[in-house]
């Protein structure tokens, strides 16, 4: 019986010692099934122009013409499914796209604020003579009511590959009195510099009109350094409310004295690359009282490094009607500018300005006068 009894003993020690190590210990789960996944960002989308108004996505073949039949490469276009594609052959040097619509476009802009964008594929412009042109009419044909731009003077801007190609109105040269709200015939031709050359691949695709975009202003100078700058007495920057930048040039015409003046030379010149035509010379002026001031003084810019040479020039007296105590912006017409006999200023090298003028007495309050952000813009 004493044996039977142990026997149990030891087995009942192994039943609880297997309980024991049957145990299952417990560990932090490793499930993420519960785990939420971040939401997808969507992507960014451009908004659309208002303004834009499509002449021809080039997704189909259908009333253009080239050298030869026309062909749409559907294999990456820039937009839609496919562009209007075709090569200058090795012993070739011209190629031609041209589109007539059946019905003019309504590009609902004008000569002023209008803009022809297209796209243009050139596999290699290193082959490209400066001869060409790029048109849009309201004719129906070449050379009638057209806007047309030289090719020579894309080249410089001009990439190997896809490039969009941005022509405002305003800067075409004209043939006749295009109707902006007419347009039915395009046309880009273009030349190799000569026959012996590797296959050229060229293509157009996704013509539009879109309203132009304010062209950046070229500074002339922001008058926030006293460096250069030439006035009655030592140049003095003042930093309390500047029209722009940190600072512009201050002076006063005291009881007792009558003239004012700024002047600066540029070194090195600046290049306006705006047509006269279409160009302003804009700055900041401030007049404490213009009450006081004398209809009498001008202001100048010229590309002879001096006043009244090459100049072109702007009379303070049909001003004063209009300026307010306080800052004004100056706002002038380049083509309407006095010249000197010489032709007047030089758009490509500005590098003289001045302003100066007068009170009408010498017994007056003190007059605080300054100048500040000196720039050429776009009308």
């Amino acid at each position: 019986m004493r044996l039977i009894k142990t026997t149990m003993v030891c087995s009942i020690f192994l039943i609880g010692l297997a309980a024991t190590s049957c145990k299952k210990e417990k560990y932090m789960s490793r499930d993420t099934s519960g785990i939420v996944p971040p939401p997808d960002v969507p992507p960014v989308v451009e908004p659309v122009d208002p303004t834009l108004v499509v002449f021809d996505n080039v997704d189909a073949a259908d009333g253009w013409e080239t050298v030869g039949a026309p062909v749409i490469e559907t294999l990456a276009p820039k937009q839609g499914t496919g562009y209007l594609k075709n090569t200058i052959k090795d012993g070739g040097d011209f190629m031609q796209f041209i589109k007539k619509m059946p019905a003019p476009v309504d590009s609902k802009l004008t000569a002023a604020n209008g803009q022809f964008s297209f796209w243009w594929y050139i596999s290699d412009v290193s082959l490209l003579k400066d001869d060409g042109q790029i048109e849009i009419t309201s004719g129906g044909d070449a050379d009638k009511e057209e806007y047309g731009w030289s090719v020579a003077k894309l080249l410089p801007s001009l990439k190997s590959g896809w490039n969009q190609v941005n022509l405002n109105f305003k800067n075409a040269d004209l043939s006749g009195t295009p109707n902006p709200a007419a347009l039915n015939f395009f046309r880009v031709f273009f030349f190799t510099k000569d026959k012996a050359h590797a296959d050229l691949i060229s293509g157009v695709d996704g013509l539009v009109f879109r309203a132009a975009p304010p062209t950046p202003p070229i500074t002339l100078d922001n008058v926030d350094l006293a460096d250069g700058w030439e006035t009655v007495g030592t140049p003095v920057i003042e930093t309390l409310a500047p029209k722009q930048g940190t600072g512009y040039l201050k002076n006063t015409i005291k009881d007792g004295g009558d003239f004012m003046q700024f002047i600066k030379t540029f070194v090195p010149p600046v290049n306006v690359t705006f047509t006269e035509a279409n160009t302003q010379f804009k700055f900041w002026w401030y007049v404490s009282d213009v009450s006081a001031l004398k209809a009498d003084g001008s202001i100048e810019v010229t590309s002879s490094g001096q006043s009244d040479v090459n100049e072109s020039a702007w009379d303070v007296a049909p001003l004063l009607p209009n300026l307010h105590n306080g800052w004004n912006e100056i706002k002038l017409d380049l083509s309407a500018a006095n010249k000197t006999p010489d032709g007047g200023a030089d758009l490509k090298a500005i590098n003289h300005f001045r302003i100066f003028f007068f009170t009408s007495s010498k017994a007056h309050s003190d007059i605080i006068t300054g100048i500040d952000d000196l720039r050429f813009a776009e009308k």
